[in-house]
């Protein structure tokens, strides 16, 4: 059996490892596929990214182009299956993006399925 310590410094180092492909991918992401018709790149950068999967929490930074200062985000999600994820609430240092996505966008939409290519290159990472 795993102790509790051995397990939480486990997590540590996977949240690592994914935080370190997930910034990659996430600078690199394109909207397009979404039916949002642009790419992050043309709107600014993801500056920061801290994974906590014990508290199935995540903290994004961003600058934006246009914006004064960084855009802050807290997910929290819930693992639906290994390939899929769910958004259940946004905390945002702008209240109208905690409100759009937790009041307005519907459930539906907040359910995200990680691509196969994605989970292959992170399960090679954390083996």
């Amino acid at each position: 059996m795993i102790s509790k310590s051995a397990k939480h410094i486990a997590n540590k180092v996977k949240d690592a490892a994914v935080q370190l492909f997930a910034s990659q991918l996430i600078n690199n992401f394109n909207l397009e596929k979404f039916g949002l018709g642009v790419d992050l790149k043309k709107l600014g950068r993801m500056t920061k990214l801290k994974i906590n999967s014990e508290k199935q929490e995540v903290y994004l930074t961003f600058d934006l182009h246009g914006e004064q200062s960084p855009i802050e985000l807290t997910v929290q999600y819930r693992v639906l299956t290994p390939t899929q994820i769910e958004i259940v609430s946004v905390s945002s240092s702008r209240d109208w993006i905690a409100t759009l996505v937790n009041e307005v966008l519907p459930t539906k939409r907040k359910q995200i399925t990680v691509p196969a290519a994605v989970t292959t290159a992170l399960s090679k990472i954390l083996d």
